[in-house]
């Protein structure tokens, strides 16, 4: 799980990540939140509610985006290994040709020279690279989204839980009016509503198009790679 600092107070977690809303008429301030816990407790626990609802509900909202998107990154690892598994082959059908030097040499259905083949097997390392850095992106991108599947799922666990106790906190609270209990609660709140912004924010669901354009793209390969890739023996 992330490692999160409890923020000093409840206003500075909540106007910092956006989160006052309808029926927040009055802001919870660093000087006025354990007074307006303390003044009407109701009104404070509602606000509290509705917002850890309100995070919970983004939360599992993001977890089922970035699960889509390990699914569509996945479809397109496949149709990229598919093209690279051909492009290998493609690489040592030209080499087996390249060996036997006899040419004109008819591959895959056209025609090539000794030149043609190099220039070709050329272009096939070329995009076999781009390839491979792209299945290699992909997977480190769904590691990436799997962790912070695991730690939404981590945080959702916890707000649910804080969510099904806030009723039991607050008749604690409204019980005692200790300043102990005032602290813990401050304090409880504080962290989980940090926790939430931190991990919500951690979690960017990205499209694939946006994966792809970060796979790195293919590079030239020269002639003098390509020709001893051709007198390799397999």
């Amino acid at each position: 799980m992330w490692k999160f600092a409890v923020a000093s107070s409840v206003a500075s977690v909540l106007a910092c990540a956006g989160y006052y809303g309808v029926g927040m008429e009055k802001p919870i301030t660093p000087d006025s939140a354990q007074e307006q816990c303390s003044r009407d407790p109701d009104a404070f626990f509602d606000r509290v509610r509705q917002q850890a609802e309100s995070d919970l509900s983004t939360m599992l909202e993001t977890r089922n985006r970035l699960r889509s998107s390990i699914s569509d990154v996945t479809v397109r690892q496949s149709e990229v290994q598919e093209k690279l598994d051909y492009a290998t082959r493609a690489s040592h059908d030209f080499r087996a040709a390249w060996q036997a030097d006899q040419f004109p040499v008819t591959i895959h259905g056209r025609a090539y020279t000794k030149t043609d083949v190099e220039a070709q097997t050329a272009s096939l390392l070329a995009q076999i690279d781009g390839y491979n850095s792209a299945i290699a992106q992909y997977e480190r991108s769904v590691s990436d989204v799997r962790e912070h599947i695991q730690d939404l799922t981590c945080q959702i666990v916890r707000t649910e839980t804080d969510l099904s106790l806030l009723d039991v906190k607050r008749d604690v609270y409204k019980a005692s009016h200790s300043d102990r209990a005032a602290e813990d609660l401050m304090a409880s709140v504080n962290a989980l509503f940090t926790e939430n912004a931190t991990v919500i924010s951690a979690s960017p669901v990205r499209s694939v198009d946006e994966l792809i354009q970060d796979s790195a793209s293919a590079r030239p390969v020269s002639h003098s790679r390509a020709v001893t890739f051709l007198a390799e023996k397999n």
